[in-house]
């Protein structure tokens, strides 16, 4: 809602004009899900060569090869594109969770008195050192776009993706128990991003992502957050979690 916005900008600092990227979380509004299984961490570079391997898929371009960079086989894996996700679902007989499923996997169930959800996976309150984040890499709050582009530009860019070993941040884990649901990579979901308000138009057609990733600011590490891409977009950010129904 309009007023957790408020509250959630004021705990992190944000620049009141990126309100606007807020935008289209509202309105607020109730989902009845069918009960699902969703992966406890994201997909990893492992799994990935492993569908790969199998079904002859291309490997993400910043791989060598069909080899995943030294040391982040317990990493997710991340420039696949919309279809690249699918493929691997289709292979591993899962799929791409809806916004609601994921959403939901995140922030839990909302508490009884009718109040929101947690904005976080661990709680109302913004923590930089509990997840992947670029606050988290440049050691200090980033909450302006100056500081954002100083940090991304760094030293550090030679070693991008800066992304963890899944599961690294323990006290991340949302109330059902599932890891870097806030940072890490972002994670492609089933559908298009459209507005809550209008959901039979289907004029945006990017792709809804959710979670955030190693180079966001606490903007988008909320639950709540939505930043669609474009289905065959590639970059070194986005990967993805699986569901399944019973």
């Amino acid at each position: 809602t309009m007023e957790d916005g408020d509250k959630q900008f004021l705990d992190t600092g944000l620049p009141e004009d990126w309100k606007t990227y807020t935008q289209d979380e509202q309105p607020r509004h109730l989902k009845t899900l069918p009960a699902y299984y969703i992966y406890k961490y994201e997909v990893t570079n492992q799994q990935y060569k492993a569908f790969i391997a199998a079904s002859g898929h291309r490997p993400p371009p910043h791989w060598k090869g069909m080899d995943y960079p030294d040391g982040k086989a317990k990493h997710p894996v991340v420039e696949v594109n919309w279809d690249d996700a699918m493929a691997y679902c289709a292979w591993a007989g899962t799929r791409l969770p809806s916004e609601a499923e994921w959403e939901y996997a995140a922030r839990g169930a909302a508490p009884a008195n009718g109040t929101s959800s947690r904005a976080f996976p661990w709680g109302n309150t913004w923590e930089r050192t509990l997840s992947n984040n670029a606050s988290l890499h440049a050691g200090k709050e980033i909450q302006n776009a100056e500081d954002w582009k100083e940090w991304y530009e760094g030293d550090q860019k030679a070693r991008f993706p800066l992304t963890s070993r899944v599961g690294s941040f323990c006290k991340s884990a949302s109330p059902f128990g599932v890891h870097d649901m806030a940072g890490n990579a972002w994670e492609w979901c089933a559908g298009f991003q459209v507005s809550y308000s209008k959901q039979g138009d289907q004029e945006n057609k990017l792709r809804a992502r959710r979670g955030g990733a190693w180079a966001n600011v606490a903007l988008h590490i909320r639950s709540a957050d939505r930043q669609g891409a474009p289905q065959e977009d590639l970059n070194l950010y986005t990967g993805f979690r699986c569901v399944k129904s019973p």
